[in-house]
């Protein structure tokens, strides 16, 4: 009962067929995104047509139309994208989305402040009018103070989100974060009654179409709030795996979730909290059982390790791609962890250790011996070399200090360009390991990492 059972295993050749194919998959799903981003922005421009006036009046119309369409499409594309449970069916690669997501945010606030900066010149140079000297009985002006609302809650959330997000801590971002559901039908509004652009061309349909995505969206959010489309799991045990660390072993109680190695779940405890990423440590695919290892940092975490045999447990998932780049090669592995960062890594050590016919390593970080979480079962492993750094353990006969490139070459007999590193653990580890992989001459296809602790 103590820990879910080894389930098969695959040999490396296997791992590298089965892994070129999601690659080739993953990488065609991202390039398609990507041109539906490029072209749905752009497609708006090509229905604006030039006014019978000057070029510097057309100029002032064409920055602030570039500003109101490509700026507007990717708030929009950033807004789609920040759902995931949608997403993930099409790119389970949730850490390459949100870096999108945040590109979108990053280019598309500077492009929709063209638009109020290049509207208003351009009705001062054609028509002689200044649209922000408001006359709030006029609808015109109405529609204007509507479009300035939406502005600074753009900015708002661009200046959180860019310059304040660590102070601010990660529940009062994310509050001021949800402001951005106000975003789209502030647009709408504004952009369907206002823009002639919109109103007289094909563009209208399109506008349509997008209006009703977005809400269609807002309805799918809301009933995944409600937890409609979540999988419902029961505690079935809690141990202890280090020194306050805990593996939470979970039964399916209806739909089930099957996780590939490294993959992460979104777990909540109840409908009005909000769910956090954890790694599942253990599947079993008979059963549909599945375990995730925390460590206490905060209210979240020690309430799922006070967890009571029969609590329910509300799923999403499965998301992510981390260890899936290492069954794209049949490079020696080795994989760095930090902390509770070796939870993605204790799947791949089960698989690869049954089938002893590719070279593993592990290297995992702590501050004190009491901390190495699954100690008995990595030091068990026969085919997998394991090197255990330790921080803060002056007695501690193995190594001490943190991994470095220095401290791969001692144990690893090849030249570090010639293994695929897997890397886990808390951001400065990762900063620091991926700069000095890269200083090796490890290629960076070679190197993947994932952030425990985001």
């Amino acid at each position: 009962m103590g820990t879910l059972p080894y389930r098969g295993s695959m040999t490396s050749g296997m791992w590298a067929g089965a892994a070129a194919i999601s690659a080739d998959r993953r990488n065609r799903a991202r390039t398609i995104l990507l041109i539906l981003i490029a072209v749905t922005s752009l497609l708006p421009l090509a229905f604006v047509s030039p006014e019978d006036a000057s070029l510097q009046v057309n100029v002032y119309k064409y920055l602030a139309k570039i500003g109101a369409f490509l700026g507007s499409m990717f708030m929009i594309w950033q807004f789609l994208l920040g759902f995931r449970g949608v997403v993930s069916r099409i790119l389970p690669d949730l850490e390459w989305v949100v870096d999108i997501h945040k590109k979108l945010g990053q280019f598309g606030v500077p492009l929709i402040l063209l638009h109020p900066i290049f509207i208003g010149l351009f009705y001062l140079e054609n028509e002689g009018v200044n649209i922000f000297a408001l006359d709030l009985s006029e609808r015109f002006s109405q529609l204007v103070l509507l479009g300035i609302i939406l502005i600074t809650i753009v900015a708002f959330i661009f200046v959180t989100s860019a310059f304040f997000r660590e102070k601010l801590g990660f529940y009062p971002w994310l509050y001021t974060h949800l402001s951005s559901y106000l975003v789209p039908p502030l647009l709408f509004v504004h952009s369907f009654l206002l823009g002639p652009t919109i109103q007289g061309t094909f563009v209208q349909y399109y506008w349509w179409f997008l209006t009703a995505l977005v809400a269609v969206l807002y309805v799918y959010r809301l009933l995944h709030k409600l937890g409609v489309f979540s999988a419902r799991y029961t505690v079935a045990e809690a141990r202890e795996v280090g020194d306050g660390t805990t593996e939470v072993r979970m039964e399916p109680a209806g739909r089930r979730i099957t996780p590939d190695l490294g993959q992460f779940i979104y777990l909540r405890h109840s409908l009005g909290e909000n769910s956090h990423p954890y790694t599942v440590s253990a599947f079993d695919p008979e059963t549909g059982a599945l375990a995730v290892t925390a460590k206490e940092q905060g209210p979240q975490t020690s309430r799922l390790q006070d967890a009571a045999t029969g609590d329910e447990i509300i799923l999403d998932g499965p998301f992510g791609v981390f260890t899936r780049i290492s069954r794209a090669t049949d490079l020696p592995l080795v994989m760095l962890a930090g902390g509770i960062g070796i939870t993605p890594f204790r799947r791949i050590w089960q698989e690869l250790e049954p089938a002893a016919d590719r070279e593993a390593h592990v290297f995992y970080a702590n501050e004190k011996e009491k901390e190495i979480s699954y100690r008995e079962e990595i030091d068990s492993l026969q085919h997998i070399n394991v090197v255990h750094v330790l921080n803060d353990e002056p007695d501690f006969e193995g190594e001490h200090g943190v991994v470095t490139a220095e401290l791969l070459r001692k144990y690893l007999d090849r030249d570090l360009a010639e293994y695929q590193f897997l890397v886990c653990g808390p951001p400065p580890m990762i900063t620091s390991l991926e700069e000095e992989l890269t200083e090796a001459g490890v290629p960076e296809h070679q190197v993947a990492y994932e952030l425990f602790a985001s």
